[in-house]
C-alpha cells in the first residue's frame, strides 16, 4: 500500500508571506513525523500545470492573506479537481472579511464587541477627524483597529489616546 503523497502549499506573494512558510514548514514537519509522504510548495504561475502533472492525493493551502484565505485558491484547487483540507471556497471568503464574519457570528447569538466598519474611501469623503471623533464619541477608548480583510495581526493597533487613532488609521488602511 502507497503512502498517501500530500502537497503543503505556503509563501505567496502576501503581506503574510513569512507566515505561511513559516506554517508551512511547521505542518509539513509534523506531517512527515506521522509517516506522511509531504512536500511543500510555493504558490506561483506554474501551481496549476504543477498540480496536474504531479496529482497529490490532497493539497492543505496555508497560504496567508487574500489568495489563501479568500476563498480563491480554493476554486482553483476545485477547478484542478483537487482534494484539499479546509472550508469551502463560499465559506472562506465569508470568514476573510471581518465585517461579514461578525455579522454571521451575532446572528448565531454570539458576543461580539461593538464596533464599526469603514472602508478608507469613505473614511477620506466624509472627514477623518470628524468620523475619528464620532467613533470614540461611541466605542470609548481604548480601540482596536484592524483591517477588514487580512490577518497575522498586520496593520492592527491598540489606540489609547485620541492622539494615536489617525496613525492606527492609516496602519490599518494600509494593509486593505
Amino acid at each position: 500500500m502507497s503512502r498517501q503523497r500530500v502537497v503543503v502549499l505556503a509563501g505567496g506573494l502576501s503581506h503574510e508571506r513569512d507566515v505561511s512558510l513559516r506554517s508551512g514548514r511547521r505542518v509539513a514537519e509534523a506531517m512527515a513525523t506521522a509517516g506522511v509522504e509531504v512536500s511543500v510548495r510555493d504558490v506561483d504561475a506554474e501551481l496549476l500545470p504543477w498540480l496536474r502533472r504531479e496529482r497529490p492525493d490532497c493539497v492543505v493551502p496555508l497560504l496567508h492573506g487574500e489568495v489563501g484565505e479568500d476563498g480563491a485558491l480554493r476554486e482553483i484547487l476545485e477547478l484542478a479537481s483537487m482534494a484539499y483540507v479546509g472550508s469551502s471556497p463560499a465559506a472562506a471568503r465569508l470568514a476573510f472579511d471581518k465585517p461579514i464574519a461578525k455579522q454571521i457570528v451575532t446572528r448565531a447569538g454570539l458576543n461580539t464587541p461593538a464596533s464599526i466598519a469603514l472602508p478608507a474611501d469613505t473614511f477620506r469623503e466624509i472627514g477623518a477627524i470628524t468620523v475619528m471623533d464620532a467613533m470614540i464619541e461611541r466605542l470609548g477608548l481604548p480601540l482596536v483597529v484592524k483591517p477588514a480583510k487580512g490577518g497575522s495581526a498586520l496593520g492592527v493597533s491598540v489606540v489609547t489616546s485620541s492622539e494615536d487613532l489617525p496613525g492606527a488609521m492609516v496602519t490599518c488602511f494600509s494593509y486593505g
